[in-house]
């Protein structure tokens, strides 16, 4: 059973016999039928998955809208029609060693221009990402504004006037 406590699995959408340290399953077909959107069990559910963990939707229409969502987070997304009212997406999270690492060089910017691109690269950052800052200075002003419960970081100087810091998620 996975660790998924949200308004959908205490209505009982969530299967738990599909569940597995893999995979959620939540169907909403139920929710709509009474009339609940179920947005918000679909983010509860997306925001306690755990690392590495899948989720798969059932849904009586292709919800195309999530796939971006689940995407910024490093999913993989597949759509498979059963019938016209049966729809079942698969989210899979990325391989652990396909995490992708976008790099900012800000060197050249004066400030308080690094900063301000730095904060915005850090609030895009997905689950499954890294960001690369390469700046002139130790970025101390950056680290003093991340949340450092969602956001580690690794930082050093590789020569003069060049700083790296790495961030990441810790959790979502």
């Amino acid at each position: 059973m996975t660790r998924v406590k949200n308004l959908a699995e205490c209505l009982g959408y969530i299967a738990p016999m599909q569940n597995s340290p893999e995979t959620v399953t939540l169907d909403v077909r139920p929710l709509l039928a009474q009339g609940i959107e179920p947005l918000n069990a679909i983010i509860e559910a997306k925001q306690q998955l755990l690392p590495g963990q899948g989720f798969v939707l059932r849904a009586p229409f292709e919800p195309a809208p999530l796939y971006d969502l689940f995407r910024a987070d490093g999913y993989e997304v597949e759509a498979k029609q059963h019938t016209e009212a049966d729809w079942e997406i698969r989210f899979t999270p990325g391989d652990e060693s396909g995490t992708v690492t976008r790099e900012l060089d800000l060197r050249l910017l004066e400030p308080p221009a690094p900063l301000q691109k730095s904060l915005e690269a850090v609030q895009s950052l997905g689950r499954d990402e890294r960001l690369t800052l390469h700046t002139r200075f130790r970025p101390v002003h950056l680290f003093e504004q991340i949340d450092n419960e969602t956001t580690d970081f690794d930082c050093e100087e590789v020569g003069a006037n060049h700083w790296v810091t790495t961030l990441w998620r810790i959790s979502a």
